[in-house]
Protein backbone atom coordinates (compact mmCIF):
# COMPACT_ATOMS: atom_id res chain seq x y z
CA UNK A 1 0.00 0.00 0.00
CA UNK A 2 1.46 3.16 -0.94
CA UNK A 3 1.58 5.95 1.68
CA UNK A 4 1.29 9.61 0.77
CA UNK A 5 1.73 12.64 2.17
CA UNK A 6 0.81 16.34 1.38
CA UNK A 7 2.89 19.37 2.26
CA UNK A 8 1.13 21.77 4.34
CA UNK A 9 4.21 23.83 5.94
CA UNK A 10 5.90 26.45 4.46
CA UNK A 11 3.29 28.00 2.48
CA UNK A 12 5.51 31.95 3.23
CA UNK A 13 8.68 30.48 2.35
CA UNK A 14 7.74 29.34 -1.22
CA UNK A 15 7.65 25.94 0.11
CA UNK A 16 9.96 23.60 2.90
CA UNK A 17 13.84 22.81 2.55
CA UNK A 18 14.37 19.51 0.56
CA UNK A 19 17.86 17.86 0.95
CA UNK A 20 19.94 15.42 -0.65
CA UNK A 21 20.64 13.29 2.02
CA UNK A 22 18.79 11.59 5.23
CA UNK A 23 20.86 13.51 7.08
CA UNK A 24 19.99 17.19 8.25
CA UNK A 25 23.10 18.34 7.68
CA UNK A 26 23.38 17.10 3.79
CA UNK A 27 23.16 19.13 1.37
CA UNK A 28 20.19 21.62 0.82
CA UNK A 29 18.56 20.94 -2.79
CA UNK A 30 18.10 24.98 -5.06
CA UNK A 31 14.24 24.62 -5.52
CA UNK A 32 12.01 24.11 -2.62
CA UNK A 33 8.59 21.37 -2.43
CA UNK A 34 5.83 23.70 -2.78
CA UNK A 35 2.76 23.98 0.31
CA UNK A 36 -0.10 21.30 -1.82
CA UNK A 37 2.50 19.44 -3.00
CA UNK A 38 2.07 15.51 -3.01
CA UNK A 39 4.48 12.77 -2.15
CA UNK A 40 4.53 8.65 -2.58
CA UNK A 41 7.12 7.88 0.69
CA UNK A 42 9.84 5.70 -0.55
CA UNK A 43 11.88 5.57 2.94
CA UNK A 44 10.79 6.94 6.22
CA UNK A 45 13.31 7.36 9.05
CA UNK A 46 12.64 8.84 12.02
CA UNK A 47 10.86 12.45 11.28
CA UNK A 48 12.85 12.19 7.79
CA UNK A 49 11.29 11.26 4.94
CA UNK A 50 12.62 10.45 1.85
CA UNK A 51 10.03 11.45 -1.09
CA UNK A 52 8.99 11.08 -4.86
CA UNK A 53 6.72 13.59 -6.23
CA UNK A 54 3.39 13.25 -7.18
CA UNK A 55 1.71 16.38 -7.76
CA UNK A 56 2.72 20.19 -7.25
CA UNK A 57 6.27 21.94 -7.87
CA UNK A 58 9.81 21.18 -6.40
CA UNK A 59 12.44 18.56 -6.94
CA UNK A 60 11.16 14.72 -8.02
CA UNK A 61 12.75 13.12 -5.45
CA UNK A 62 15.11 14.29 -1.87
CA UNK A 63 14.28 14.15 2.11
CA UNK A 64 12.45 16.53 3.99
CA UNK A 65 11.14 16.56 7.41
CA UNK A 66 7.91 16.11 8.62
CA UNK A 67 8.17 18.57 11.33
CA UNK A 68 9.90 20.88 12.66
CA UNK A 69 10.44 22.94 16.15
CA UNK A 70 6.90 21.97 16.97
CA UNK A 71 5.20 22.77 13.23
CA UNK A 72 4.04 20.02 10.91
CA UNK A 73 5.62 20.01 7.49
CA UNK A 74 4.14 17.14 5.77
CA UNK A 75 0.80 15.04 6.92
CA UNK A 76 -0.44 11.81 5.79
CA UNK A 77 -3.50 11.28 3.45
CA UNK A 78 -5.54 8.17 3.59
CA UNK A 79 -5.88 5.04 1.29
CA UNK A 80 -8.06 6.81 -1.24
CA UNK A 81 -10.07 3.32 -1.37
CA UNK A 82 -10.86 3.73 2.42
CA UNK A 83 -11.88 7.49 1.86
CA UNK A 84 -13.72 6.60 -1.02
CA UNK A 85 -15.56 3.77 1.37
CA UNK A 86 -16.22 6.29 4.05
CA UNK A 87 -17.84 8.73 1.89
CA UNK A 88 -19.68 6.10 0.32
CA UNK A 89 -21.48 4.69 3.99
CA UNK A 90 -22.05 8.92 5.06
CA UNK A 91 -24.15 9.17 2.21
CA UNK A 92 -26.24 6.67 3.09
CA UNK A 93 -29.78 6.91 5.16
CA UNK A 94 -28.99 6.46 9.06
CA UNK A 95 -30.87 3.17 10.07
CA UNK A 96 -33.33 4.21 12.84
CA UNK A 97 -32.41 2.62 16.20
CA UNK A 98 -35.06 0.80 18.54
CA UNK A 99 -34.89 0.68 22.22
CA UNK A 100 -34.23 -2.72 23.53
CA UNK A 101 -35.74 -4.59 26.25
CA UNK A 102 -35.50 -8.63 27.78
CA UNK A 103 -37.61 -9.78 25.27
CA UNK A 104 -35.03 -9.07 22.38
CA UNK A 105 -32.01 -10.39 24.93
CA UNK A 106 -34.15 -13.69 24.52
CA UNK A 107 -33.53 -13.76 21.12
CA UNK A 108 -29.47 -13.69 21.50
CA UNK A 109 -28.86 -17.09 20.23
CA UNK A 110 -30.52 -16.64 17.14
CA UNK A 111 -28.81 -15.86 13.70
CA UNK A 112 -30.18 -12.34 12.28
CA UNK A 113 -29.20 -10.13 9.50
CA UNK A 114 -27.41 -6.74 10.86
CA UNK A 115 -28.99 -3.47 10.34
CA UNK A 116 -25.66 -1.64 8.36
CA UNK A 117 -25.26 -4.41 5.23
CA UNK A 118 -28.00 -6.68 5.59
CA UNK A 119 -25.76 -9.85 6.13
CA UNK A 120 -26.33 -12.31 8.82
CA UNK A 121 -22.99 -11.74 11.26
CA UNK A 122 -21.36 -14.50 14.14
CA UNK A 123 -21.25 -13.13 17.56
CA UNK A 124 -19.00 -15.97 19.10
CA UNK A 125 -15.88 -17.82 18.07
CA UNK A 126 -18.26 -20.28 17.41
CA UNK A 127 -20.37 -19.07 14.83
CA UNK A 128 -17.17 -17.64 13.03
CA UNK A 129 -16.04 -20.96 12.66
CA UNK A 130 -18.85 -22.35 11.41
CA UNK A 131 -19.65 -19.55 8.70
CA UNK A 132 -15.81 -19.40 7.81
CA UNK A 133 -14.02 -18.39 4.91
CA UNK A 134 -17.30 -17.66 3.07
CA UNK A 135 -19.04 -15.32 5.14
CA UNK A 136 -15.64 -13.43 6.08
CA UNK A 137 -15.52 -12.80 1.72
CA UNK A 138 -18.83 -11.59 1.51
CA UNK A 139 -18.84 -9.47 4.41
CA UNK A 140 -15.87 -7.84 3.37
CA UNK A 141 -17.04 -7.38 -0.23
CA UNK A 142 -20.46 -5.53 1.26
CA UNK A 143 -18.20 -3.71 3.58
CA UNK A 144 -15.85 -2.25 0.75
CA UNK A 145 -12.77 -3.72 2.50
CA UNK A 146 -11.91 -6.20 0.01
CA UNK A 147 -11.58 -6.38 -3.72
CA UNK A 148 -14.20 -8.01 -5.69
CA UNK A 149 -11.74 -9.34 -7.72
CA UNK A 150 -9.94 -11.02 -4.35
CA UNK A 151 -11.44 -13.48 -1.57
CA UNK A 152 -10.87 -15.35 2.16
CA UNK A 153 -9.80 -18.10 1.73
CA UNK A 154 -9.48 -19.36 4.91
CA UNK A 155 -10.05 -18.60 9.05
CA UNK A 156 -8.02 -19.73 11.46
CA UNK A 157 -6.71 -20.13 15.17
CA UNK A 158 -10.14 -18.32 16.22
CA UNK A 159 -9.74 -17.85 19.90
CA UNK A 160 -12.73 -16.02 22.24
CA UNK A 161 -11.84 -13.96 25.67
CA UNK A 162 -12.73 -11.88 28.27
CA UNK A 163 -11.01 -8.63 28.46
CA UNK A 164 -11.13 -5.36 29.42
CA UNK A 165 -14.75 -3.88 30.67
CA UNK A 166 -16.64 -3.11 27.56
CA UNK A 167 -17.02 -6.45 25.73
CA UNK A 168 -15.80 -10.02 25.09
CA UNK A 169 -12.87 -10.01 21.92
CA UNK A 170 -11.69 -12.41 19.56
CA UNK A 171 -8.66 -12.93 17.66
CA UNK A 172 -8.19 -14.93 14.45
CA UNK A 173 -6.26 -15.21 11.12
CA UNK A 174 -7.39 -15.44 7.59
CA UNK A 175 -5.37 -16.43 4.16
CA UNK A 176 -6.98 -14.45 0.83
CA UNK A 177 -6.70 -15.92 -2.43
CA UNK A 178 -4.57 -12.94 -3.66
CA UNK A 179 -2.46 -11.60 -0.72
CA UNK A 180 -1.59 -7.86 -0.31
CA UNK A 181 0.46 -5.12 1.19
CA UNK A 182 -2.92 -3.27 2.19
CA UNK A 183 -4.37 -6.76 3.73
CA UNK A 184 -4.18 -8.03 6.92
CA UNK A 185 -4.24 -11.61 7.78
CA UNK A 186 -4.14 -10.78 11.98
CA UNK A 187 -7.44 -9.66 13.13
CA UNK A 188 -9.35 -8.89 15.80
CA UNK A 189 -12.77 -8.68 16.86
CA UNK A 190 -14.96 -6.88 19.67
CA UNK A 191 -17.87 -9.34 20.28
CA UNK A 192 -20.94 -8.80 22.62
CA UNK A 193 -20.69 -10.12 26.31
CA UNK A 194 -21.39 -14.09 26.70
CA UNK A 195 -25.07 -14.27 28.16
CA UNK A 196 -24.02 -16.69 30.86
CA UNK A 197 -22.05 -17.13 34.19
CA UNK A 198 -20.02 -14.17 35.13
CA UNK A 199 -21.00 -11.83 32.32
CA UNK A 200 -24.85 -12.48 32.03
CA UNK A 201 -25.34 -9.07 34.30
CA UNK A 202 -22.63 -7.63 31.77
CA UNK A 203 -24.99 -8.63 28.82
CA UNK A 204 -27.94 -7.41 30.12
CA UNK A 205 -26.68 -4.43 31.34
CA UNK A 206 -24.90 -3.69 28.16
CA UNK A 207 -27.91 -4.69 25.91
CA UNK A 208 -30.38 -2.63 28.18
CA UNK A 209 -28.09 0.57 28.49
CA UNK A 210 -25.56 1.31 26.36
CA UNK A 211 -25.98 -0.25 22.71
CA UNK A 212 -27.28 2.53 21.12
CA UNK A 213 -24.44 4.53 21.67
CA UNK A 214 -21.99 1.96 22.54
CA UNK A 215 -21.02 -0.41 20.41
CA UNK A 216 -23.08 1.04 17.68
CA UNK A 217 -21.44 4.06 17.94
CA UNK A 218 -17.82 2.66 18.09
CA UNK A 219 -19.03 0.40 14.55
CA UNK A 220 -20.08 3.83 13.05
CA UNK A 221 -16.95 5.65 14.12
CA UNK A 222 -14.68 2.74 12.04
CA UNK A 223 -17.48 2.21 9.49
CA UNK A 224 -18.04 6.26 8.46
CA UNK A 225 -14.76 8.13 9.70
CA UNK A 226 -11.76 5.64 9.71
CA UNK A 227 -9.92 7.92 6.92
CA UNK A 228 -10.91 10.71 8.57
CA UNK A 229 -10.18 10.70 12.43
CA UNK A 230 -6.65 12.66 11.94
CA UNK A 231 -5.07 9.72 14.08
CA UNK A 232 -4.15 6.11 13.05
CA UNK A 233 -6.89 4.10 14.27
CA UNK A 234 -6.99 -0.11 13.54
CA UNK A 235 -8.45 -0.42 9.94
CA UNK A 236 -12.01 -1.89 9.29
CA UNK A 237 -13.32 -4.43 7.67
CA UNK A 238 -16.00 -5.44 8.79
CA UNK A 239 -19.35 -4.45 11.52
CA UNK A 240 -22.75 -4.84 11.67
CA UNK A 241 -25.26 -4.74 15.04
CA UNK A 242 -28.94 -6.10 14.81
CA UNK A 243 -31.94 -4.96 16.84
CA UNK A 244 -33.63 -8.05 16.78
CA UNK A 245 -31.02 -10.44 18.53
CA UNK A 246 -28.66 -7.49 20.41
CA UNK A 247 -25.91 -9.05 18.60
CA UNK A 248 -22.87 -6.78 17.15
CA UNK A 249 -19.88 -7.51 15.77
CA UNK A 250 -16.68 -5.40 14.90
CA UNK A 251 -13.39 -6.89 12.92
CA UNK A 252 -10.40 -4.52 12.67
CA UNK A 253 -7.14 -5.41 12.56
CA UNK A 254 -5.31 -7.01 15.29
CA UNK A 255 -2.36 -3.91 16.47
CA UNK A 256 0.76 -5.62 17.51
CA UNK A 257 1.35 -4.54 20.95
CA UNK A 258 4.69 -5.39 22.54
CA UNK A 259 6.19 -5.98 19.39
CA UNK A 260 7.82 -4.09 16.75
CA UNK A 261 6.29 -3.02 13.64
CA UNK A 262 8.73 -1.63 10.99
CA UNK A 263 11.01 0.56 12.87
CA UNK A 264 8.77 1.06 15.61
CA UNK A 265 8.35 -0.28 18.90
CA UNK A 266 4.45 -0.84 19.95
CA UNK A 267 4.25 -0.81 23.32
CA UNK A 268 2.61 -3.32 25.75
CA UNK A 269 -1.56 -3.24 26.01
CA UNK A 270 -2.07 -1.62 29.24
CA UNK A 271 -4.94 -1.48 31.73
CA UNK A 272 -7.06 1.12 33.04
CA UNK A 273 -5.97 1.89 36.79
CA UNK A 274 -2.58 0.61 36.41
CA UNK A 275 -0.29 3.67 35.24
CA UNK A 276 2.46 2.30 37.26
CA UNK A 277 3.18 -0.24 34.76
CA UNK A 278 3.58 2.81 31.77
CA UNK A 279 6.82 2.34 30.55
CA UNK A 280 8.04 6.11 30.25
CA UNK A 281 7.17 9.43 32.07
CA UNK A 282 3.04 9.03 32.67
CA UNK A 283 3.00 13.29 31.76
CA UNK A 284 3.94 12.13 28.19
CA UNK A 285 1.14 9.26 27.56
CA UNK A 286 -1.79 12.04 29.03
CA UNK A 287 -0.21 14.75 27.40
CA UNK A 288 -0.68 13.10 23.78
CA UNK A 289 -3.85 11.92 24.81
CA UNK A 290 -5.25 15.21 25.33
CA UNK A 291 -3.58 16.10 22.36
CA UNK A 292 -4.88 13.67 19.99
CA UNK A 293 -8.38 13.99 21.39
CA UNK A 294 -8.22 17.88 20.97
CA UNK A 295 -6.99 16.98 17.14
CA UNK A 296 -10.14 15.14 16.66
CA UNK A 297 -12.46 17.75 18.35
CA UNK A 298 -10.71 20.27 16.10
CA UNK A 299 -11.51 18.03 13.07
CA UNK A 300 -15.02 18.17 14.18
CA UNK A 301 -15.58 22.19 15.32
CA UNK A 302 -14.02 22.39 11.39
CA UNK A 303 -15.96 19.89 9.66
CA UNK A 304 -13.25 18.20 8.44
CA UNK A 305 -14.81 14.66 9.84
CA UNK A 306 -18.04 15.60 8.00
CA UNK A 307 -20.68 18.23 8.01
CA UNK A 308 -22.10 18.50 11.71
CA UNK A 309 -25.41 17.45 10.48
CA UNK A 310 -24.28 14.46 8.84
CA UNK A 311 -22.64 13.43 11.70
CA UNK A 312 -25.84 13.97 13.94
CA UNK A 313 -27.30 11.95 11.92
CA UNK A 314 -25.46 8.51 13.38
CA UNK A 315 -24.11 9.87 16.99
CA UNK A 316 -25.87 10.93 19.52
CA UNK A 317 -25.48 15.11 19.83
CA UNK A 318 -25.85 16.01 23.99
CA UNK A 319 -26.05 19.47 23.23
CA UNK A 320 -29.81 18.84 21.03
CA UNK A 321 -31.15 18.39 24.82
CA UNK A 322 -33.73 20.33 26.73
CA UNK A 323 -33.41 20.72 30.07
CA UNK A 324 -36.26 18.43 30.79
CA UNK A 325 -34.70 15.92 28.66
CA UNK A 326 -31.82 15.04 30.79
CA UNK A 327 -31.19 12.69 33.91
CA UNK A 328 -33.69 12.98 36.74
CA UNK A 329 -32.20 12.85 40.55
CA UNK A 330 -32.65 9.47 42.19
CA UNK A 331 -35.04 9.38 44.41
CA UNK A 332 -34.24 10.81 48.17
CA UNK A 333 -34.91 7.30 50.44
CA UNK A 334 -32.71 5.30 47.55
CA UNK A 335 -30.29 7.85 47.14
CA UNK A 336 -29.78 7.65 51.59
CA UNK A 337 -29.68 3.67 50.35
CA UNK A 338 -27.17 4.00 48.20
CA UNK A 339 -24.99 6.67 50.33
CA UNK A 340 -24.98 4.68 53.60
CA UNK A 341 -23.71 1.42 51.78
CA UNK A 342 -20.42 3.87 50.23
CA UNK A 343 -19.61 5.41 52.81
CA UNK A 344 -19.52 2.18 55.14
CA UNK A 345 -17.63 0.73 52.33
CA UNK A 346 -14.98 3.81 52.89
CA UNK A 347 -15.05 4.41 56.38
CA UNK A 348 -15.44 0.70 57.84
CA UNK A 349 -14.55 -2.29 55.60
CA UNK A 350 -12.29 -0.94 52.87
CA UNK A 351 -11.10 2.07 55.45
CA UNK A 352 -7.49 0.71 54.76
CA UNK A 353 -7.09 1.85 51.54
CA UNK A 354 -8.06 5.20 51.83
CA UNK A 355 -6.53 8.43 53.24
CA UNK A 356 -7.48 9.01 57.14
CA UNK A 357 -9.04 12.07 56.24
CA UNK A 358 -11.61 9.98 54.30
CA UNK A 359 -12.88 8.18 57.73
CA UNK A 360 -13.57 11.55 59.32
CA UNK A 361 -16.90 12.98 60.03
CA UNK A 362 -15.86 16.06 58.68
CA UNK A 363 -15.48 14.15 55.21
CA UNK A 364 -18.87 12.44 55.23
CA UNK A 365 -20.72 15.69 55.94
CA UNK A 366 -18.70 17.08 52.71
CA UNK A 367 -18.94 14.21 50.93
CA UNK A 368 -22.57 13.70 51.57
CA UNK A 369 -23.35 17.31 50.67
CA UNK A 370 -21.26 17.42 47.41
CA UNK A 371 -23.30 13.83 46.21
CA UNK A 372 -26.57 15.02 47.63
CA UNK A 373 -25.86 18.42 46.28
CA UNK A 374 -25.38 16.50 42.44
CA UNK A 375 -28.11 14.37 42.75
CA UNK A 376 -30.63 17.42 43.37
CA UNK A 377 -29.30 19.15 40.34
CA UNK A 378 -28.60 16.04 37.77
CA UNK A 379 -29.82 17.34 35.24
CA UNK A 380 -29.23 21.13 35.74
CA UNK A 381 -25.48 20.09 35.58
CA UNK A 382 -25.57 18.05 32.49
CA UNK A 383 -27.59 20.98 30.61
CA UNK A 384 -24.82 23.35 32.47
CA UNK A 385 -22.07 21.63 30.69
CA UNK A 386 -23.67 21.85 26.83
CA UNK A 387 -25.27 25.15 27.00
CA UNK A 388 -22.26 26.69 25.36
CA UNK A 389 -21.88 25.36 21.70
CA UNK A 390 -17.78 26.09 21.57
CA UNK A 391 -17.65 24.12 24.48
CA UNK A 392 -18.79 21.03 22.28
CA UNK A 393 -17.72 18.25 19.81
CA UNK A 394 -17.90 15.00 18.73
CA UNK A 395 -14.76 13.16 19.52
CA UNK A 396 -14.15 9.52 21.62
CA UNK A 397 -15.67 9.35 25.01
CA UNK A 398 -13.50 7.25 26.60
CA UNK A 399 -9.46 8.02 25.89
CA UNK A 400 -7.93 6.13 28.57
CA UNK A 401 -4.62 4.26 28.27
CA UNK A 402 -6.15 0.89 27.73
CA UNK A 403 -8.00 2.61 24.83
CA UNK A 404 -4.56 3.54 22.85
CA UNK A 405 -2.09 1.65 21.14
CA UNK A 406 1.17 3.43 21.86
CA UNK A 407 4.47 3.44 19.90
CA UNK A 408 8.11 4.63 19.83
CA UNK A 409 9.95 5.53 16.62
CA UNK A 410 13.82 4.82 16.69
CA UNK A 411 14.63 7.80 18.16
CA UNK A 412 12.00 7.53 21.09
CA UNK A 413 9.64 9.73 20.08
CA UNK A 414 5.85 8.71 21.70
CA UNK A 415 2.60 8.39 19.73
CA UNK A 416 -0.34 6.46 19.34
CA UNK A 417 -3.47 5.21 17.38
CA UNK A 418 -6.85 5.00 19.13
CA UNK A 419 -9.09 1.74 19.92
CA UNK A 420 -12.17 1.37 21.46
CA UNK A 421 -14.47 4.47 20.00
CA UNK A 422 -17.40 3.23 21.71
CA UNK A 423 -19.51 5.72 23.15
CA UNK A 424 -18.13 8.49 20.79
CA UNK A 425 -20.17 11.47 20.43
CA UNK A 426 -21.16 15.42 20.63
CA UNK A 427 -20.80 16.56 23.94
CA UNK A 428 -19.64 18.56 26.35
CA UNK A 429 -15.77 18.97 25.98
CA UNK A 430 -15.00 19.41 30.12
CA UNK A 431 -17.44 16.00 30.71
CA UNK A 432 -15.00 14.00 27.97
CA UNK A 433 -11.83 15.63 29.39
CA UNK A 434 -13.13 13.88 32.98
CA UNK A 435 -13.89 10.46 31.26
CA UNK A 436 -10.87 10.75 29.45
CA UNK A 437 -8.16 10.78 32.61
CA UNK A 438 -10.40 9.35 35.66
CA UNK A 439 -7.98 6.63 34.78
CA UNK A 440 -4.76 7.84 36.20
CA UNK A 441 -3.68 8.01 39.22
CA UNK A 442 -4.54 10.81 42.10
CA UNK A 443 -1.45 11.92 42.66
CA UNK A 444 -0.65 13.00 38.81
CA UNK A 445 -4.23 14.00 38.11
CA UNK A 446 -3.83 16.53 41.23
CA UNK A 447 -0.34 18.16 40.16
CA UNK A 448 -1.12 18.48 36.26
CA UNK A 449 -4.80 18.45 35.68
CA UNK A 450 -4.15 22.71 35.00
CA UNK A 451 -1.36 21.85 32.61
CA UNK A 452 -3.25 18.91 30.56
CA UNK A 453 -6.41 21.37 30.69
CA UNK A 454 -4.27 24.31 28.63
CA UNK A 455 -2.89 21.90 26.42
CA UNK A 456 -5.72 20.98 25.58
CA UNK A 457 -7.11 24.27 24.89
CA UNK A 458 -3.91 25.18 23.12
CA UNK A 459 -4.46 22.28 21.17
CA UNK A 460 -7.67 22.41 19.98
CA UNK A 461 -7.46 26.05 19.04
CA UNK A 462 -4.79 25.32 16.72
CA UNK A 463 -6.77 22.86 15.23
CA UNK A 464 -9.30 25.12 14.13
CA UNK A 465 -11.38 25.14 17.34
CA UNK A 466 -12.28 27.94 19.34
CA UNK A 467 -10.26 29.63 21.92
CA UNK A 468 -12.38 28.05 25.85
CA UNK A 469 -11.68 29.80 28.67
CA UNK A 470 -9.87 27.53 31.29
CA UNK A 471 -12.72 28.76 34.36
CA UNK A 472 -15.44 27.04 32.28
CA UNK A 473 -13.47 23.96 31.14
CA UNK A 474 -11.92 22.98 34.63
CA UNK A 475 -15.72 23.47 35.61
CA UNK A 476 -17.37 21.30 33.59
CA UNK A 477 -14.66 18.87 34.38
CA UNK A 478 -15.31 18.84 38.08
CA UNK A 479 -19.30 18.91 37.45
CA UNK A 480 -18.62 15.96 35.41
CA UNK A 481 -16.63 14.29 37.97
CA UNK A 482 -18.88 14.59 40.59
CA UNK A 483 -21.94 13.67 38.30
CA UNK A 484 -19.93 10.06 37.85
CA UNK A 485 -19.24 10.41 41.93
CA UNK A 486 -23.33 10.09 42.39
CA UNK A 487 -23.54 6.70 40.31
CA UNK A 488 -20.38 5.20 41.76
CA UNK A 489 -22.55 4.81 44.96
CA UNK A 490 -24.41 2.19 43.39
CA UNK A 491 -21.52 0.15 43.08
CA UNK A 492 -20.85 -1.43 46.54
CA UNK A 493 -23.04 -4.41 46.20
CA UNK A 494 -21.08 -5.34 42.26
CA UNK A 495 -18.02 -4.77 44.70
CA UNK A 496 -18.98 -7.50 47.18
CA UNK A 497 -19.61 -9.42 45.03
CA UNK A 498 -16.25 -9.23 43.41
CA UNK A 499 -14.25 -9.10 46.22
CA UNK A 500 -16.34 -10.46 49.51
CA UNK A 501 -17.29 -8.26 51.93
CA UNK A 502 -14.68 -10.68 54.11
CA UNK A 503 -11.45 -10.40 52.20
CA UNK A 504 -11.58 -6.48 52.76
CA UNK A 505 -10.45 -7.38 56.13
CA UNK A 506 -7.02 -8.12 55.10
CA UNK A 507 -6.86 -5.69 51.92
CA UNK A 508 -4.57 -3.29 53.27
CA UNK A 509 -3.61 -1.18 49.78
CA UNK A 510 -4.87 -0.70 46.51
CA UNK A 511 -2.03 -2.68 44.44
CA UNK A 512 -3.43 -6.03 46.80
CA UNK A 513 -4.07 -8.61 43.39
CA UNK A 514 -7.51 -8.94 45.29
CA UNK A 515 -8.40 -5.44 43.84
CA UNK A 516 -5.67 -4.57 41.06
CA UNK A 517 -6.15 -7.48 38.66
CA UNK A 518 -8.81 -8.32 36.36
CA UNK A 519 -11.96 -10.04 38.05
CA UNK A 520 -13.11 -13.07 35.70
CA UNK A 521 -11.07 -11.29 32.54
CA UNK A 522 -12.57 -7.90 33.40
CA UNK A 523 -11.23 -4.30 35.07
CA UNK A 524 -14.60 -3.07 36.80
CA UNK A 525 -13.42 -3.91 40.55
CA UNK A 526 -10.14 -2.00 39.96
CA UNK A 527 -11.93 1.19 38.37
CA UNK A 528 -14.40 1.36 40.91
CA UNK A 529 -11.82 1.32 43.97
CA UNK A 530 -9.58 3.70 42.14
CA UNK A 531 -12.55 6.03 41.09
CA UNK A 532 -13.40 6.27 44.93
CA UNK A 533 -10.59 7.12 45.70
CA UNK A 534 -9.79 10.00 43.27
CA UNK A 535 -13.20 11.31 43.52
CA UNK A 536 -12.80 11.22 47.48
CA UNK A 537 -10.00 13.15 47.31
CA UNK A 538 -10.68 15.51 44.98
CA UNK A 539 -13.99 16.47 47.72
CA UNK A 540 -11.60 16.30 50.32
CA UNK A 541 -8.16 18.47 48.72
CA UNK A 542 -9.79 20.33 46.06
CA UNK A 543 -12.36 22.99 47.54
CA UNK A 544 -15.45 21.01 45.97
CA UNK A 545 -18.29 21.54 48.52
CA UNK A 546 -17.33 25.54 47.62
CA UNK A 547 -17.08 25.31 44.32
CA UNK A 548 -20.47 23.67 43.93
CA UNK A 549 -22.41 25.86 46.48
CA UNK A 550 -20.34 29.03 43.55
CA UNK A 551 -22.11 26.77 41.10
CA UNK A 552 -25.51 26.22 42.34
CA UNK A 553 -25.58 30.58 42.91
CA UNK A 554 -25.04 30.58 38.99
CA UNK A 555 -27.11 28.17 37.81
CA UNK A 556 -30.18 29.64 39.73
CA UNK A 557 -28.90 33.51 38.75
CA UNK A 558 -28.49 32.22 35.17
CA UNK A 559 -31.73 30.73 35.12
CA UNK A 560 -33.95 32.66 37.29
CA UNK A 561 -34.64 29.69 39.18
CA UNK A 562 -35.10 29.10 43.36
CA UNK A 563 -32.25 26.67 44.79
CA UNK A 564 -33.60 23.29 45.49
CA UNK A 565 -33.57 22.07 49.31
CA UNK A 566 -31.35 19.82 49.58
CA UNK A 567 -31.50 17.52 53.04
Amino acid sequence: MVQVWEVVGGADKGGILVRDGQATSSAQLEERLASGALVEELELKGDRLQYRRLSGTGPETGWVSLQITGKTLLVGRPDESIERRCERELEKAAVPWSPLGPEQLEKHEQVAKGMLFGLEFPWTAETLERMGAAWCTQAFHAAGTLSKGNSVSKVKDVKQYIGGGASAKMIFDVEYAKPSEGLHTKLFAKIPWPNKDKTRSDRMLATLLSQAYGERAEINASRLLESRLTVRVPKFYFGDISNESTNWILITERIPFDQTEGENKVDPAYEKCRDWELKGDVRDYYYLLVRVGARVSGAYCTEKLAPKATLDKFFDNSSARQMHEWSKPEPEAEFDRKFKFALDFLQIHAKAIFPEAIATAEFAKSYRHVLATVNAYKGEIEWWCHRKPEYVAWCHGNLNVDNVFFWRDPAGKLDCGVLDWGGASTSSLGWKLWWWLYGSEYEFLNENIDGLLRCFIDELHANGGPPLEFEELKLQFVLAAMSQGVGLLGAVPQIYGMCAKKQWETITERRDPRIAENVHGKNTLRIYISNFSCLCRMISEWGIPDILDKWVDSFCELTKSPKKTVA
